[in-house]
């Protein structure tokens, strides 16, 4: 599997909210592709698919609680899942990627001078949540 170390860091950090700020600032800015110290909502995108990715264990484009629950016993870490599944919009038990992705308003909320990227006080607000919420 080619999403790797940096996604297993950035799912854990997303979901289970376990990494320090310092940390989560690393991985963020790890998804800023071109290297230009800010993050567009192209390259945040990038983050919460791996981060998707990680969570779909079996690979079926879906994401169950199950799953989830999987992921949290083999880590060791507890949680309910109840971030992720709310993000299931149809009801039918799971989420897919299509639904990750739309009910995921942090790059709109993290974006204060709506300028369309996210840079320096950005990120280190995104890192903070990220490290601090259990998102």
């Amino acid at each position: 599997m080619r999403i790797g170390y940096r996604a297993l860091i950035g799912v854990t950090f997303c979901a289970f909210g376990l990494a320090a700020p310092a940390l989560a600032a690393t991985t963020v800015m790890a998804y800023d592709t071109n290297g230009d110290s800010v993050l567009t909502r192209a390259e945040f995108q990038g983050l919460q698919i791996d981060s998707f990715k990680v969570l779909d264990a079996n690979g079926d484009g879906s994401v169950t609680l199950a799953e989830i629950d999987s992921l949290a016993a083999s880590k060791d870490v507890n949680v309910s899942g109840k971030r992720v599944m709310v993000r299931d919009t149809d009801g039918d038990g799971a989420v897919t990627q299509a639904e990750y992705l739309a009910v995921a308003p942090g790059f709109q909320k993290a974006d204060v001078n709506s300028d369309g990227v996210l840079a320096g006080k950005e990120i280190t607000r995104v890192a903070k949540f990220l490290a601090q919420a259990g998102y």
